[in-house]
């Protein structure tokens, strides 16, 4: 019996980014590759700004733009914010 002893692993940027595509890019989350490869740039646009001597709350915010970069639109929140606005009326409070 093979067992799959990798495990995920935790990581600050990799949370936030899941979480925020979760919400708004849910078809994008099976992506792992970009998650992975966008959580790691964030990790190191962070160390870099705190190495450059920004405070962490700065390196956080250079950090979060490497995150979502490219990620503002939305078809699925375009989507939701039509349906809403066109079916206001018919939607369950």
């Amino acid at each position: 019996m093979k067992t799959d002893n990798s495990k995920k692993e935790l990581s600050y940027f990799r949370l936030k980014l899941e979480s925020y595509m979760s919400e708004h890019h849910p078809e994008r989350m099976s992506d792992m590759e970009f998650i992975t490869a966008r959580a790691d740039m964030a990790l190191t646009a962070y160390c870099d700004a705190v190495a450059q001597g920004f405070n962490h709350l700065e390196a956080e915010r250079i950090a979060s733009e490497v995150l979502f970069s490219g990620l503002h639109f939305s078809k699925y929140d375009t989507l939701v914010s039509v349906l809403e606005d066109e079916f206001e009326r018919e939607l369950p409070a």
